[in-house]
């Protein structure tokens, strides 16, 4: 004869199943459940308490995917403007270089359009591995289930 091994759980055990596999069971009919456990909260509570909680596969709240995607978003839009302010002092350089007369001040202002370049090409390699990492961000949080609200901005 196979032995019953379910035993009920009560709330004194339950720290110790903290974690655990959850299974459930209804009480057979007739039968009422034992006075000194209580009822866990209401549907619609536990409904909201999961919600506050809501976690991707690895475990990262809405806050994390939030805040992190955020971040990257305003990195790439910083190097963006960065870009943007080193073409127009390029262009200002440049006009100061054909105004200026003087062989010794052109050649000052050359090497300023010189560094100038060399910030460029350095801001769009930094742009670029802002966009690939905000990409690979975007790949990794729909791969671990985050939900496709927490990763796109909020409107103010």
């Amino acid at each position: 004869m196979i032995k019953n091994e379910s035993k009920p759980i009560t709330n004194t055990d339950a720290p110790k199943y903290k974690g655990g596999p959850i299974t459930t069971a209804s009480y057979p009919p007739g039968a009422s459940m034992p006075v000194d456990e209580k009822p866990g909260p209401t549907r619609a509570a536990a409904g909201r308490a999961a919600h506050d909680k809501l976690t991707d596969l690895l475990g990262r709240p809405e806050s994390f995917w939030r805040q992190t995607m955020s971040e990257a978003r305003q990195r790439v839009e910083d190097l963006e403007n960065e870009a943007n302010v080193l073409t127009l002092k390029l262009a200002g350089l440049q006009t100061r270089f054909y105004a200026e007369s003087d062989g010794f001040k052109q050649q000052q202002i050359q090497r300023e359009i010189q560094k100038t370049i060399y910030e460029q090409d350095v801001n769009k390699a930094n742009v670029a591995r802002a966009q690939t990492r905000l990409h690979e961000l975007d790949t990794e949080a729909r791969k671990s289930g985050a939900l496709p609200g927490w990763l796109t901005a909020r409107n103010p």
